[in-house]
């Protein structure tokens, strides 16, 4: 009897400590993919069908983020109906960048390499470095953050300003952002050997002929790499949003002198705006511009989406077409959109939304048939 009465006290105490460990495990939260945010930058890797996102603030009184995550084939996933699932924390070797808001991000697939640059760390203090993350895709290998120098005149420390990638000359070309004073650009940079890995990088000022759009932040950019031109719209300088549309040529810096454009669409267009998305179909030459809100101040939230034909000014009469979309529209502004030719897709991620203003949000949309054809 004492034998069996010993052998229950030791099963009720290993059955207890059992049921408190698994109480341990019960109680531990766990994030299921990126923690709301917004002022991201993100890539998109075609080929993988991968997209990645970086940083970005979470607002409140929550500071900034210097996390990257991956969603492996998600607009094949869009194309299902099952979006979100495939969330993976990527923790690239080497120093990350500090953590910060409103920076850029490119994706060169040649070399599989993110160029991460500026941004800031908060409202008052901006960012000018730059940064290259290798193996971006996150398809196979290793992620590592590599820390770049350039030589020539670094611009001035911005967020909020605009990046596309050139891969034909390996170059980055930005325009425009704040300086985080209450002062906004208009000033176009090209980084040559963007990737640092085809020699040092370089950075060189434009200096376009023509006039050109008015100092600003968070306009949109597309960039055509054929005929090298970049075509940019909307955007704000601290108040009311903006709805011009300017093309520059020779964006590269190469070819011939750089020259600003402005075009003047035909057929009614967009409202003015800031924190919109803007993605470009190369093959039918259309710009697709998504969201975002009316001015810096107001709460007049967007859904709409709008096609410019003929958007890099070239082979006809650029137009706006008000492009009419069945389910429901998301409402946000400062959020990723990238196009996949592939399923004639625009993904979108992440933004402020009017539906969840705090936090900002986390989900993935795909907008089917994106380019209206």
């Amino acid at each position: 009897m004492r034998g069996l009465k010993t052998f229950f006290h030791v099963a009720v105490a290993a059955w207890l400590a059992l049921l408190l460990t698994g109480f341990a495990q019960a109680q531990t939260w766990s994030q299921d993919g990126p923690v709301p945010r917004f002022h991201q930058a993100a890539i998109y890797d075609s080929v993988t069908d991968n997209l990645i996102v970086f940083g970005g603030a979470q607002g409140g009184t929550l500071g900034p983020l210097n996390d990257v995550w991956e969603e492996a084939g998600v607009v094949a996933a869009g194309q299902a109906t099952v979006v979100g699932l495939n969330w993976i924390q990527l923790f690239p070797t080497g120093t990350a960048p500090s953590a910060r808001f409103g920076h850029s991000g490119i994706y060169d697939s040649g070399s599989n390499r993110m160029i991460v640059f500026g941004g800031g760390t908060s409202a008052t203090t901006c960012l000018n470095d730059l940064w290259a993350l290798d193996g971006a895709n996150a398809a196979t290998g290793t992620q590592t953050w590599l820390s770049l120098t350039a030589s020539g005149t670094v611009p001035t420390a911005r967020l909020d300003h605009s990046a596309v990638y050139d891969p034909t000359t390996n170059s980055m070309i930005i325009f425009g952002g704040s300086n985080c004073a209450s002062g906004f650009l208009s000033d176009v940079w090209v980084l040559s050997n963007a990737n640092g890995g085809g020699g040092t990088p370089a950075w060189t000022q434009l200096s376009p002929t023509g006039a050109g759009p008015s100092a600003r932040e968070n306009s949109s950019a597309i960039y055509d790499s054929v005929n090298n031109v970049l075509t940019i719209c909307a955007g704000d300088a601290g108040g009311t949003g903006l709805s011009d549309v300017w093309t520059l040529s020779h964006a590269n810096g190469q070819g011939g002198t750089p020259q600003w454009t402005q075009l003047v669409p035909t057929g009614p267009g967009p409202i003015a705006r800031t924190g919109q998305s803007a993605v470009y179909d190369a093959t039918n030459n259309r710009m697709i511009v998504f969201g975002g809100i009316n001015s810096v101040t107001g709460t007049h939230y967007l859904g709409d989406t709008w096609i410019l034909t003929f958007a890099n000014g070239l082979g006809g009469a650029p137009a706006w077409i008000s492009e009419k979309v069945t389910g429901t529209a998301p409402l946000r502004r400062f959020h990723s959109a990238f196009y996949s030719s592939t399923f004639n897709s625009m993904l979108v991620f992440g933004g402020d939304s009017q539906i969840t203003q705090s936090p900002p949000d986390d989900r993935v949309f795909i907008l089917s048939k994106a380019n209206g054809l």
